[in-house]
This record gives C-alpha cells, sequence and structure tokens, in this order.
C-alpha cells in the first residue's frame, strides 16, 4: 500500500500520473482518459489522505463531497443509545458508500457512521462535480446504478439474517466468513468486535463462543478463536 505517498512535495503531473494509476487499479472503468469533460473533473478532484480511526461522518451531518476510495477501508455501522454498534457494510478501493450517493442526490443528513478501519486515500469531488460527471459521463452513472443495486442486495441480506436467523447463527456464520476471507482457521478478533460486528453485547457473545467451545468446534484464546471443526 502507498498511503505513505507525499501529496505535496511531488509536481502536479506527477500527482496526475499517481491518480490515474490508483483509478485504473481501483476504479478501472473510471479510468478513461478519452472524455474531456470527466478527465477535467478528475483532474480538479481533491486527493485526501486519512489515519486509522478517523470518523469521517456521522449521523445528522451533511455529506458534502462524493469520494472514490484508492486505498484503506471504511466501515459504516449504527450505534444504539446503550452504545452497541451494527456494522452496515465496509467500503475498500473500488467501492462506493451508498449512503453518502443518496446524501448527496438528495441533500439529506448522512444516516450512520463512517469510520476508517485503516489509513485512507481517496479522490474527492464535490457535489456540483458529482452531479456533472452524473449527468455527463455514461461509465460514471452506470457504475453508480450498479454499485447501488450491489449494495442494498447486501443490506436485503443483512436484514433477513437479523430477522430469520438467530444470533448463535449469525455468529457462527460470521466466524465462518472471517476465516474464508482470511484463509486461516486462527482468527485474531476480540469478543467485543465481534459483538460490534452483530449489534450484541460483549458478554453474549462471550456466552454463545463458550457455547460453541464446549461442542469442540472452536478453541478460544485471549484475542484469539481458533476453527477446529
Amino acid at each position: 500500500m502507498d498511503l505513505a505517498y507525499d501529496f505535496q512535495r511531488h509536481s502536479e503531473s506527477t500527482l496526475f500520473q499517481f491518480i490515474r494509476i490508483k483509478l485504473e487499479d481501483t476504479y478501472p472503468t473510471l479510468a478513461n482518459e478519452n472524455n474531456d469533460v470527466w478527465q477535467e473533473i478528475v483532474n480538479q478532484a481533491n486527493i485526501i489522505s486519512f489515519p486509522e480511526n478517523t470518523k469521517l461522518l456521522q449521523p445528522n451531518t451533511p455529506c458534502m463531497q462524493f469520494m472514490l476510495l484508492l486505498e484503506g477501508c471504511v466501515r459504516i455501522y449504527q450505534q444504539t443509545r446503550d452504545d452497541r454498534e451494527a456494522t452496515l457494510y465496509r467500503i475498500h478501493g473500488g467501492d462506493l458508500c451508498v449512503l453518502s450517493i443518496n446524501s448527496l442526490i438528495e441533500q439529506k443528513q448522512f444516516g450512520a457512521f463512517a469510520q476508517c478501519e485503516t489509513e485512507l486515500t481517496a479522490l474527492t469531488f464535490s457535489r456540483e462535480q458529482f452531479m456533472q460527471a452524473m449527468a455527463i459521463y455514461e461509465p460514471f452513472r452506470v457504475f453508480i446504478l450498479k454499485s447501488i443495486t450491489r449494495k442494498f442486495n447486501d443490506v436485503l441480506t443483512l436484514i433477513e439474517e437479523t430477522v430469520f436467523e438467530n444470533l448463535d447463527t449469525r455468529l457462527v456464520c460470521l466466524l465462518m466468513r472471517l476465516a474464508k476471507n482470511s484463509n486461516t482457521d486462527t482468527l485474531y478478533i476480540t469478543h467485543q468486535e465481534l459483538a460490534r460486528e452483530l449489534g450484541s453485547s460483549r458478554e453474549v457473545i462471550s456466552r454463545i463462543l463458550k457455547g460453541i467451545e464446549k461442542q469442540g468446534c472452536i478453541k478460544l484464546g485471549r484475542g484469539v478463536i481458533q476453527i477446529l471443526d
């Protein structure tokens, strides 16, 4: 990852080259240089960097910019009055945040928390630039619509799991998904982090994990879970 890139110490032409390379890596359908208007929008965009754990947005605040995430990961989540959290989705390089798009188009408040899970580098556009790109550049418009549809399906799946599956099943599925994504049977994750993902409490998650351990499916350690079966 090239998050240590010092934008201020490089020439404008070098910066444009960096942006084009990153767009080709993360948003290849948007890296086309043949459309002059789109290229002018890209050239006028701002490139920003944030450290890990930075809170980008929170409920009831306006979203003033559209972001193409070049590097890093942003977690979008809700928080209850008793400080429990539930992850809605994550944005990685090449993804879009549908809540921010809705906030931009409808000029409404952002409806969740957005926080950097890693260092972040992104290309940002003003609302006017975003609306102009939607109007004149078809690949951008198609990409936005496809991303909204894909994320909407992900949220529907989350709702179905929350409503129709019990917490035990959701926890087991989460462990299996994490193991598959990391290609390992050893997960370095705390009970609090699992609770945060599922919108539960640490005490409840710990009780369920101990029950799963008694069945011989996992082995618990401090900050680590080993999947046995």
